[in-house]
């Protein structure tokens, strides 16, 4: 295939920055050629899924959903996902639909295969491609051409696949309105929350205690813990031996240019007169005659930075005159960009509309794009190569020292051989810490995952390639009442404070359904009736944040039908809700939006299709999971 690339290739093509290769090569589906080592998990008519394909696949899941969610995956989030199941689920997935396009015949050619690799941006420069360019990005991505080339092989055939039988889904006009319509209405609601935590003089006795404990005593039990032997090829120890030529560097300089280019830049002072997101046109209307007003002012000579001080509804910038300082077209909302990179130095806008409202602008300097100089950043770029050549020398000998272990069945034998020192932990959990392990987390998954004895693949961390051995596992255990006889109280006395709340909560709502007004009911508690105000389906409630539950209920709601059937749990408490308006969505934004919506709509359509697709066919498939390998 790649001679093939020679003989089909034009010339010298693109400018690409190295990280787009990552887009590049997300391998959710890919095929793993160590796998072959691993254990099998699974069996899909006949085609098996062993571990270490499972392995890369929880990974890469586990990583998408720690960029989404953040410091909000904790242990509870992630029970919720299920990520082993989902991570299996995929490559059963995968294993179908390569079968379901194999029995349909659908194959790729050599050259279908050729043109689509042809037209990956990573591989081109001045837009054609170049079969130099393609072998040193992949050797940089530890990727040889013969497993990208399988991998872009198997995602063509899946396009194929998908085009067959999602190719004819179509959303109509009419269904676009009623989803605008679904998602611009708006409700708005009284309310009153019962706070478990203002129920401050509950008790408890021994007898309670013990009677909670033994009817939840798994919820204390300690986990399993292992012990862990393991080798570190550290990254830094492998730069000395790291040679990078002078070409190297110039190379990709040329490759990366732009990343060290120096944007165009504008200093701006602006006076924002503020509107809420869901302003009536009557109110955008004298916003935008109130600055008007003074931009006539600022226009026939007084001071901008006093004008901004006085007028200014932005508290970030208004006490320094309205001054932004120098910012970057990506650091402001397009409207505001768009207008101040189009003004010149000294020059006042007429009011700019945005998100946030009305803008007067005027630029104070602007600094022109700067196109980077390879003297001014070499020694960057080659530190840069270094440490990437010294990663790429510590993975082939992480790969050497493994294929070792692997041999040998342990790696105190081997380390002692390649003068490797042999590091061992305490017992740890799965949730760690780890004494002397930064990434604990990343770490105790590959550990947990071992059977004693077992030696993991070279394991990718910040600092280096370790290789791990298990070599002692501690069951769980329930511990005594009297070591958690203080966790065991509190967790009780939270239950009994959650079953006043919502006990009152019933209560409160029960008055109302007997005809008692919502106010009155919730003076006699010495409670306040809050309302809401207006809002959508989707996004946050005014003063309370994001609350499915609640929104659900309060769009369920209507004048014929004023209270929900039960109370509602939420993060404050048991929530009670009463119907006050509605607002139909505005029909006028339909118009603008309907592309999005049709847009999004089809995608929605597709993937319930394909859902459905799979689902028919792995009610027709012989699909076995090794006994215990999801608990």
């Amino acid at each position: 295939m790649l001679s093939l690339m020679r003989k089909h290739a034009q010339s010298w093509l693109i400018k690409v920055a190295l990280g787009a290769i990552i887009v590049v090569f997300v391998f959710w589906y890919g095929w793993n050629y160590r796998a072959q080592r691993g254990n099998r998990i699974a069996v899909v008519n006949g085609a098996p899924i062993v571990l270490e394909e499972f392995r890369g696949a929880y990974d890469q899941m586990m990583q998408a959903y720690r960029k989404q969610f953040g410091n909000a995956l904790d242990e509870k989030l992630m029970q919720s996902l299920n990520l082993r199941k989902q991570a299996l689920n995929q490559l059963i997935d995968r294993q179908l639909l390569l079968q379901e396009a194999t029995r349909l015949n659908f194959r790729v050619t050599d050259g279908e295969l050729l043109q689509a690799i042809q037209q990956v941006p990573a591989f081109k420069r001045e837009g054609r491609f170049h079969p130099q360019l393609y072998e040193w990005v992949l050797r940089n991505n530890r990727m040889t051409p013969e497993m990208y080339e399988e991998n872009k092989r198997y995602e063509l055939l899946m396009e194929k696949l998908e085009s067959c039988i999602l190719g004819s889904i179509k959303v109509s006009e009419g269904e676009a309105l009623e989803a605008h319509k679904w998602l611009k209405e708006e409700t708005s609601v009284k309310y009153v929350v019962f706070k478990p935590s203002s129920y401050n003089n509950v008790e408890v006795t021994s007898e309670e205690t013990e009677a909670y404990y033994s009817e939840h005593e798994k919820a204390y039990e300690i986990p399993p813990q292992v012990k862990i032997q393991y080798l570190l090829l550290d990254f830094e120890a492998f730069e000395d031996k790291a040679k990078v030529a002078e070409e190297e560097v110039d190379t990709y300089f040329e490759l990366n240019k732009q990343e060290y280019a120096t944007p165009k830049k504008v200093r701006a002072r602006h006076i924002l007169f503020n509107l809420g997101s869901n302003a009536e046109p009557k109110s955008i209307k004298e916003a935008r005659n109130k600055a008007l007003n003074v931009l006539k002012e600022a226009r026939s000579g007084t001071d901008f930075g006093e004008l901004a001080r006085k007028y200014s509804d932005d508290p970030g910038s208004r006490n320094n005159g309205g001054d932004l300082g120098f910012f970057t077209r990506d650091r402001m909302v397009k409207p505001f960009s768009d207008a101040a990179f189009a003004m010149k130095v000294g020059k006042i806008s007429e009011p700019i509309r945005s998100p946030f409202g009305w803008h007067i602008i005027k630029v104070e300097a602007i600094e022109e794009a700067k196109e980077p100089a390879l003297a001014e950043v070499a020694d960057q770029i080659r530190n840069k190569l270094v440490k990437d050549a010294a990663r790429t020398l510590a993975f082939d000998r992480a790969e050497e020292i493994f294929e070792a272990c692997y041999g040998a069945g342990n790696i105190s034998g081997v380390a002692k051989t390649n003068q490797l020192k042999v590091h061992e932990t305490e017992f740890f959990s799965e949730k760690g810490p780890i004494k002397g392990i930064v990434e604990a987390r990343k770490f105790a998954k590959t550990a947990f995952a071992l059977d004693e004895n077992e030696v993991s693949e070279p394991l990718e961390l910040s600092d280096g390639y370790y290789i791990l051995q298990l070599i002692a596992k501690q069951p769980a255990i329930i511990p005594e009442l009297k070591s958690v006889e203080k966790e065991v109280r509190q967790d009780l006395i939270q239950e009994k404070r959650n079953d006043l709340a919502k006990e009152e909560a019933e209560e409160f709502l029960n008055d109302l359904k007997d005809g008692v007004a919502f106010v009155t009911a919730a003076a006699s508690r010495k409670l306040k009736a809050e309302t809401t105000g207006f809002f959508k389906r989707s996004g946050a409630i005014p003063e309370i944040g994001v609350e499915p539950d609640f929104q659900e209920t309060a769009f369920a709601l209507s004048q014929s039908k004023p209270l929900p059937d039960d109370v509602i749990k939420g993060r404050r408490g048991y929530y009670v809700l009463q119907i006050e308006a509605r607002k139909e969505a505005d029909l006028k934004e339909f118009e603008g939006e309907k592309s999005g919506i049709m847009t999004s709509l089809l995608f929605e359509k597709r993937q319930r299709v394909m859902a459905a697709f799979l689902d028919t066919v792995r009610k027709n498939s012989a699909i076995s999971i090794q006994e215990g390998f999801l608990d």
